[in-house]
């Protein structure tokens, strides 16, 4: 006799099975994007994974983009994206890191009001406002 399990099934048990391991304080991050806890790091030798995987928290980064601006006044998406890419975890593939820096770029500029983009949506310019 077969059993079939359905991909839901299959996706809810995997997503159980990494809130189980993370109560455990075995992995971190977020579904699927899971890596091993800085103390299972330290018992394998990996530390240094786990500090790339691990990312920084969202005001290291806003901070990142505040002191470029103050040095160099302006900022255009290839400038913040090249400042940032590579800081950000490793557990993040490419078009996540971009979608995460844009939407730190907004909330600088919505929610914060930091920053303000003189440019145009196609070509910003960030600046700081004052």
């Amino acid at each position: 006799m077969k059993f079939f399990i359905s991909k839901n099934e299959e996706i809810n048990q995997a997503q159980e099975e990494a809130k189980k391991l993370r109560a455990l304080k075995l992995v971190e991050g977020g579904y699927p994007n899971l890596y091993v806890s800085a103390k299972i790091a330290e018992l394998t030798g990996d530390k240094t994974t786990y500090i790339k995987n691990r990312a920084f928290n969202k005001e290291h980064y806003k901070q990142m983009i505040i002191l470029f601006l103050r040095q160099y006044k302006v900022a255009n998406r290839k400038d913040i994206d090249d400042l940032l890419l590579d800081k950000l975890s490793d557990a993040l593939d490419e078009k996540q890191k971009r979608k995460y820096i844009g939407n730190l770029l907004q909330e600088m500029s919505k929610k914060d009001k930091t920053i303000v983009n003189q440019g145009s949506s196609r070509y910003p310019k960030w600046v700081l406002t004052n």
